[in-house]
């Protein structure tokens, strides 16, 4: 059972506003806050050179260019410290491109998820440190590091940060922070770590010192995208404003990508490059390369981004497809675990937790999205070492995870993350005291939430408005992703005339339904178990995704079913 939520419905003072716009096509706009002709331009026909900001309208990106350029003129020893995840490895590797071709002396350090932890780390400065590093860059990490930060300073190392994950209540020491929200003159707030990576390097890339032509600067700026749509997509930050527009051409480069790793992974992965989209990097491009720092080291994976050598691009995007398998298969038998753990879950349980001894670090987070997905409420799932737990959470729109676990700081080792997806470090001896206040915390908050899964819905129509004008408009929409979901239309009282399982495992149903004398037919993936509750002459209300099905040249609309009631 699931909440049907409908959104509201526009004015009519919007649509006089808008008569050229097809009020359908206008009520989606507006679902994504679109409501002024410029930010309706900018989504419907974003345009790069005018809808990718100006790096320099980060106050202190001057600095850290200026910075970089020292460090060549100098030949000191330069370290990109990036983040394990997707974005974090596709961000260091965007810089990395970068800095070898401006002739620096640089290394790439990612800290091992399971040993080092998210962040900088005592441990890893030090070593630096002894490897006479002058300047380490950040990459999706940083703005949390104070105490690390300091050290580096005593030691003599600057650091530039280039972060966009929760601002602390006390920023680092660092040389210059690139940080989309800590920097009140940056026009857009959302952009992933890559992203923000990527700005760093558009301008050291357009810098005078670079002394690359002016083509050779376009052409290098361009070529990096591939690697910023996958960041941007895998880190689900929203697909607006700056974000829609790098991935909208990051696709583009993608499909036809220079990166040999890339190419080798997404050939290993069976994609085919005319179906490239926010759902293949989603589900089966950023997956793989997770896979990496998730269940062995995310060194892996960027090598696999930075090689030049097709043999080890082959060899390392068949070991990450295996991995990827691997990951799979730990992932659904921790999920198992964790719902023996929660039992019977009552609606007066606000908060979830589940832990293990040595459960995998690089997959709690899996574990907790999906108990989050299956619950509808926040969970928080632990990994004990003997010492300490590490911990990863997920929440839902109503509940702010970063600002709870904040409110909490005292009683742990280190945290860090966003509203709907957060971890922290905590001594075995101050666990049972936090769970006991974050879910006194939760329960205030949260008090009166049904906890149901939701279902957002559009709004409503009627099956004869479907139509091909609708699809040519609704594809304007791509590429769809987080806050750009595609949208999901309530059709009431239509006529099954059709109902048949489909698939090897019959999981899924196709169906014929009817209103007068139009006929539309339905895919229902996961819905096989619904078989005997669908009946021929029986009528429904379906939500459904509006898409086209594709066969020997020929195309059909097709709905996609998303949930389903009976009629009243």
């Amino acid at each position: 059972m699931k909440q049907w939520i409908i959104k509201p419905k526009i004015s009519q003072d919007l649509i006089s506003k808008f008569p050229e716009i097809n009020p359908v096509i206008l009520q989606l706009l507006s679902d994504r806050g679109l409501k002024e002709q410029k930010k309706i331009d900018e989504f419907l026909y974003p345009d790069y050179s005018q809808d990718v900001h100006d790096p320099y309208h980060f106050s202190q990106m001057k600095k850290a260019v200026d910075r970089v350029y020292t460090a060549r003129d100098k030949k000191e020893k330069v370290v990109i410290y990036g983040d394990y995840d997707a974005d974090g490895v596709c961000g260091s590797a965007i810089l990395a491109r970068v800095l070898k071709k401006l002739g620096l002396n640089f290394e790439v350090y990612i800290p091992h998820r399971d040993t080092e932890g998210y962040g900088l780390n005592e441990k890893a400065i030090n070593l630096l440190k002894d490897q006479l590093v002058n300047l380490i860059i950040t990459v999706d990490c940083g703005v949390s590091n104070v105490s690390e930060i300091n050290l580096a300073k005593e030691l003599g190392i600057e650091v530039i940060i280039t972060d966009h994950h929760h601002v602390p209540a006390k920023l680092p020491a660092a040389l210059a922070i690139i940080h989309p929200q800590v920097d009140e003159k940056y026009p857009f707030k959302y952009l992933a770590g890559g992203g923000v990576a990527f700005k760093l390097a558009q301008a050291i890339i357009h810098d005078p010192r670079s002394k690359i032509s002016q083509t050779s600067k376009e052409a290098m700026e361009k070529w990096l995208l591939d690697l910023v749509a996958i960041s941007t997509i895998a880190d689900m930050v929203p697909l607006l404003g700056e974000n829609r527009t790098l991935v909208r051409h990051g696709l583009i480069v993608l499909a036809r990508t220079k990166n040999l790793g890339l190419q080798k992974l997404i050939e290993v992965t069976g994609i085919s490059h005319k179906k490239i989209d926010t759902y293949t990097i989603g589900f089966q491009l950023a997956p793989r390369i997770n896979a990496a720092g998730r269940m062995a080291h995310a060194n892996n994976a960027y090598q696999l981004l930075t090689t030049e050598n097709i043999e080890e691009a082959i060899t390392i995007s068949h070991q990450l497809n295996k991995r990827n398998s691997e990951r799979q298969q730990l992932t659904d038998k921790l999920i198992e675990e964790a719902r023996n753990q929660l039992g019977e879950v009552k609606d007066d349980i606000p908060l979830l937790f589940a832990e293990g001894t040595g459960w995998s670090v690089g997959v709690i987070g899996l574990v907790s999205s999906k108990l989050t997905n299956e619950y509808a409420r926040p969970s928080i799932v632990l990994s004990f070492d003997g010492e300490k737990y590490t911990a990863s959470g997920r929440s839902i729109e109503e509940f702010d995870l970063i600002e709870a676990i904040t409110n909490f700081e005292e009683l742990l080792i280190r945290f860090g993350g966003h509203p709907g997806a957060a971890g922290f470090v905590i001594a075995k001896e101050n666990l049972e005291e936090f769970k006991r206040k974050i879910t006194d915390y939760a329960r205030e908050k949260l008090a009166g939430i049904k906890f149901l899964p939701k279902i957002f819905i559009d709004l409503e129509l009627f099956l004869k408005e479907i139509n091909w004008e609708l699809i040519k408009a609704l594809n304007q929409f791509e590429p769809f992703g987080e806050d750009n979901f595609r949208p999901h239309f309530l059709i009431k009282n239509l006529q099954i005339t059709r109902v048949e399982k489909v698939g090897l495992d019959e999981k899924h149903i196709r169906m014929m339904v009817k209103d007068n004398d139009l006929e539309r037919k339905v895919i229902c993936f996961g819905f096989g178990g619904d078989i005997s509750k669908l009946k021929v002459n029986g009528r429904i209300d379906m939500v459904v995704e509006i898409g086209v099905n594709e066969w020997n040249g020929n195309q059909e609309i097709q709905l996609s079913l998303m949930d389903w009631k009976e009629s009243v």
